[in-house]
């Protein structure tokens, strides 16, 4: 029992560096200039991605974070 909450554990920092990563991206695109529909391109790309090799909870869960981080960028330039 003691295993699975250790592995438990283990999965959600994984899925938090793997959010922050994803948050860290845009940022860096942002940053640099790059469009809002470029960024906006490469979020729809990895949900695409990610509905082909994720399912269940964990699809479910990047699937949030891709939605709250597309709306960090604005639809128009």
């Amino acid at each position: 029992m003691a295993k699975d909450k250790e592995a438990r554990a283990e999965n959600h920092v994984t899925v938090m560096a793997l959010a922050n990563m994803l948050a860290a991206i845009v940022d860096a695109m942002r940053d640099f200039g790059v469009p809002n529909d470029i960024i906006h391109g490469f979020l729809d790309r990895l949900t695409v991605l990610n509905s082909v090799s994720l399912s269940g909870m964990p699809a479910a869960i990047i699937g949030d974070f891709v939605d709250v981080i597309r709306g960090t960028v604005a639809d128009n330039d």
